[in-house]
């Protein structure tokens, strides 16, 4: 048959039987969102060699049955989008070799394993936005040299993995917007070589100190790299500065530990001046005297290392 369009979308269509597209050798566009799917398998996409474009969003699909992209090789734009999936088959996505966009967004994803999308050498757009992520391993990245787009915002990331995007050569947009990151790991993003490359990062927790304005620093030295909103960076921490704009309060994060320095600085230079004053009293006077002197000096320290240090 000729039909290369046939949308399904917006039924209560719960279950696709073996051979529904047998015959349809010509479809290119399938869209099945907006309904009650549960469950891919059996065959149920068979036929279908010369499909392009994917829309299963908006069903209730838990998982993938590992031979899901076994007659879909052809495909290029996979939607996924607002499902159930907790887990991903790494053998369910292998055969996507043409793949350039997924959407797997808005799904209940908790962790990737490595090698999942060991076989999308072409995608270039990949979304994992509104999941249950709490770290990424770089292992589950290394093998899309072209990806252009990553989102994980709205996750449950707060650590990244030193250089977890380093094998992500063409990367163009990372966004990290909307999660539990409290402090930036430059390496994590430091390996990214890609000239021109944009980290989103606001809506996270940040914990305002001097090693978050170190990273920060750092990462404005990197001429292919830009924090596109980092003029919506706020702080969550500590109390004082909670609600407060990063780049309002930057230039103060390093003062306390600053100060604390340079008394500890002054406190040694003080013990160093008054054990060579002590010595010299001691060769000019009585051992009682320089007795009494030494007393003196030493509740002198005392007071001096012990002194309240600089507000926090």
């Amino acid at each position: 048959m000729g039909v290369w369009f046939l949308e399904l979308s917006h039924n209560n269509l719960s279950h696709l039987p073996v051979g529904t597209f047998q015959g349809l050798w010509g479809l290119r566009v399938l869209l099945l969102s907006q309904n009650i799917l549960r469950d891919l398998s059996g065959g149920a996409l068979g036929g279908l060699s010369f499909l392009e474009q994917l829309d299963l969003s908006h069903n209730q699909l838990a998982h993938l049955p590992p031979d899901f992209s076994a007659t879909l090789g052809s495909l290029l734009r996979l939607d996924l989008s607002h499902n159930l999936l907790t887990f991903l088959d790494p053998s369910s996505l292998w055969l996507l070799g043409s793949l350039e966009q997924l959407d797997l967004s808005h799904n209940q994803l908790a962790e990737l394993t490595a090698g999942v999308f060991g076989g999308l050498f072409r995608l270039h757009w990949l979304s994992l936005a509104g999941n249950q992520l709490q770290w990424v391993e770089g292992a589950a990245l290394a093998v899309m040299p072209g990806l252009e787009v990553l989102s994980l915002a709205g996750n449950d990331i707060s650590e990244l993995e030193a250089e977890a995007f380093a094998t992500l050569g063409a990367l163009g947009l990372l966004s990290l917007v909307g999660n539990r990151v409290q402090h930036l790991e430059f390496k994590a993003v430091a390996g990214i070589r890609t000239a021109g490359t944009r980290l989103l990062l606001a809506d996270n927790p940040w914990t305002c100190d001097c090693d978050l304005q170190r990273a920060f620093g750092k990462l404005g030295h990197l001429r292919h790299l830009r924090v596109v909103d980092l003029g919506n960076l706020t702080c969550a921490g500590p109390e004082r500065l909670s609600g407060a704009v990063l780049t309002g309060v930057e230039a103060q994060l390093c003062l306390a530990e600053t100060a604390t320095v340079l008394g500890i600085t002054g406190t040694v230079l003080l013990m160093v001046a008054v054990a060579v004053l002590m010595a010299e009293r001691k060769r000019r006077q009585g051992p009682e005297e320089a007795g009494e002197l030494g007393s003196f000096l030493e509740r002198l320290i005392s007071r001096q290392i012990n002194r309240p240090k600089f507000p926090p």
